[in-house]
């Protein structure tokens, strides 16, 4: 494990699913992270016309959904900060408090990096891991991403006797194959009456239950 190394998987979370828990203990694993932080945003930067369950109710299924994974922990930063958060202002933050962090990423969310906030400085701060699925056999791996995106690209696990895990500048790709699932699917079922207990954790099924969300989902 690496100290002081703690991954950071940023989000709506509106809501969390299967998915993400997966997605997070992966690259736990696979980075050798101390832990791994979900932090959901107060207004998700690209898309801040939609409007989305509250930040209470995000966070209370976060929690919920994390019970029994040791490594995963739950962020409060940009909720408690509230508005429209970037990444490299919530990353810088981190690691003023004595924190290396390691940015998770969506392979798409990376192949649009550059429309993103300060994204040069980004990339040459802070290590990124880009979680992506296993690549199926016969096809290209190459990902559409653009050149500083590639050059950054870096072997994984992390060589031991090089730069530390946090250091910045580099990306790793860790392949992971997580449940086909999505917060848009798990919302359409509920607006639609349909049972989501295969698409999230069974404590945050019985949450949305109890506090009647996403029942509208066909005006948000």
């Amino acid at each position: 494990m690496t100290e002081g190394a703690t991954g950071i998987l940023g989000g709506t979370f509106d809501p969390v699913h299967r998915g993400h828990v997966a997605l997070a203990s992966a690259a736990c694993s696979a980075l050798g992270l101390a832990r791994v932080v979900l932090l959901p945003c107060a207004v998700p930067p690209h898309k801040p016309e939609r409007r989305v369950a509250p930040g209470y109710d995000r966070l209370e299924m976060l929690y919920l959904a994390i019970e029994g994974y040791p490594g995963l922990t739950v962020g409060t930063d940009e909720l408690e900060r509230g508005g429209m958060c970037f990444t490299i202002d919530t990353l810088r933050a981190v690691r003023a408090r004595g924190t290396s962090p390691v940015f998770l990423v969506g392979s798409d969310a990376l192949s649009e990096i550059e429309t993103w906030r300060e994204h040069a400085a980004l990339l040459l701060e802070f290590d990124l891991a880009v979680v992506e699925r296993r690549p199926v056999e016969g096809a290209s791996d190459l990902a559409p991403w653009p050149a500083a995106v590639r050059e950054r690209l870096a072997s994984l696990p992390p060589g031991s006797g090089g730069p530390a895990l946090g250091s910045g500048g580099r990306i790793f790709r860790v392949p992971v194959e997580p449940p086909a699932v999505s917060s848009r699917l798990v919302r359409a079922r509920l607006a639609a009456g349909d049972p989501v207990d295969d698409l999230v954790p069974a404590r945050v099924a019985r949450y949305i239950q109890l506090r009647r969300l996403y029942r509208q989902e066909a005006t948000r």
